[in-house]
């Protein structure tokens, strides 16, 4: 399943299901902040294979918080993640029960993403 993050307020995008011909229709919303006060295109994007979650990132300037929410709104996963690191993060989701997540990503500049996925 491949998810791509981007920075319209709200983007239907199509995933794609490796091996198969399933299409699913992902919302993602938010707003990507810079340093210099101006919106940036939003330098993410998400994939699951197997059991990991995979966030690309395209650049890796700046620190985040990534979360993942059950749909109950509970925190299952939090990392913060240094500037460096953020150019691949890989999550594991081989514990988590089947069901709808919410990712969501931000930096100290105010720059907010969600997206949601199914397991």
């Amino acid at each position: 399943m491949l998810f791509i993050i981007s920075s319209l307020p709200t983007q239907p995008i199509q995933a794609k299901i490796k091996g198969s011909y399933t299409e699913l229709e992902v919302a993602f919303e938010g707003k990507w902040m810079s340093k210099t006060r101006s919106l940036s295109p939003i330098p993410f994007t998400a994939s699951i294979s197997g059991d990991q979650l995979t966030l690309e990132c395209t650049s890796p300037d700046y620190d985040v918080n990534i979360t993942i929410v059950n749909a109950n709104g509970q925190p299952v996963w939090q990392c913060d993640i240094a500037a460096p690191e953020t150019s691949f993060v890989s999550i594991p989701l081989d514990s988590l029960p089947q069901g709808s997540y919410t990712i969501e990503i931000s930096n100290d500049y105010g720059g907010y993403l969600q997206g949601t996925f199914q397991l």
